[in-house]
């Protein structure tokens, strides 16, 4: 008889704590308190997806980053500053424009090692032509 009676008075509790109300009322859940928070609500009705992606600079609907391609412009511009001032050979600007190629051929802004090599092997350099 005891388990039932205890049975009983839990059922009621339970029953009890659902009827005190939405749990999202204003009250804190913790201290059975209201809060006392004064900022704006976040659970607003605007469409996180909809906004820009602040981490990566860009439109998540549409995919642009600004910040890659005021980066590829400043590599670019820095690029062509040494190539005018001498200081990359030609076989240095050929490989690096072959990477430039791969890279957007294959969308990747940071080639493997190993398709760095295809890239070496493309360009018809060979173990025994580097010695």
């Amino acid at each position: 008889m005891a388990n039932d009676e205890l049975i009983e008075t839990l059922q009621e509790a339970i029953m009890e704590s659902r009827a005190a109300g939405d749990r999202r009322g204003g009250a804190e859940r913790r201290s059975g308190r209201p809060s006392n928070y004064a900022g704006p609500e976040r659970r607003a009705a605007t469409d996180r997806r909809a906004v820009a992606d602040r981490r990566s600079g860009g439109d998540r609907r549409t995919g642009v980053d600004r910040r890659h391609a005021l980066r590829r412009v400043e590599d670019q511009q820095a690029f062509q500053k040494r190539v005018e001032e001498g200081e990359l050979t030609l076989e240095e600007i050929e490989f690096v424009r072959a990477v430039d190629r791969y890279k957007r051929k294959f969308n990747r802004p940071f080639p493997t090692w190993s398709e760095v090599l295809a890239i070496v092997k493309e360009l018809g350099y060979t173990k025994d032509s580097l010695s």
